[in-house]
């Protein structure tokens, strides 16, 4: 049998009209399955992602209150910890996973 089976995170397809708040649950959601993959990893990790939760929390807030802008800053502090991570406790997979996903987010925040 040269079959395989696994899992694998990838892009689910964009409804017409995007509601941002969703954006977010939909990173928190993949944040959470990378870590359970293992691509979260090390001492400290649980720390990480309590840090990275804390950062898309305000993030959400804001787009709730209509502050686009402090959205924005928020998800531009979750990318630079993302890269401050990189090869750290984030391995490949999930920095360019979480990466694209929040640019796409704060590429909407400012539209």
């Amino acid at each position: 049998n040269n079959s395989t089976s696994g899992f694998t995170l990838g892009p689910d397809p964009l409804p017409v009209v995007i509601d941002l708040s969703a954006l977010v649950d939909r990173l928190v959601s993949l944040k959470h399955q990378s870590a359970s993959l293992g691509w979260i990893y090390g001492p400290g990790s649980e720390g990480l992602v309590k840090s990275l939760d804390a950062k898309l929390d305000a993030a959400k807030a804001a787009i709730a209150r209509d502050q686009n802008n402090t959205a924005s800053n928020q998800m531009n502090a979750f990318i630079n910890e993302l890269q401050a991570q990189r090869g750290k406790k984030l391995n490949d997979n999930v920095f360019f996973l979480l990466k694209v996903n929040a640019e796409f987010i704060v590429g909407k925040l400012g539209s």
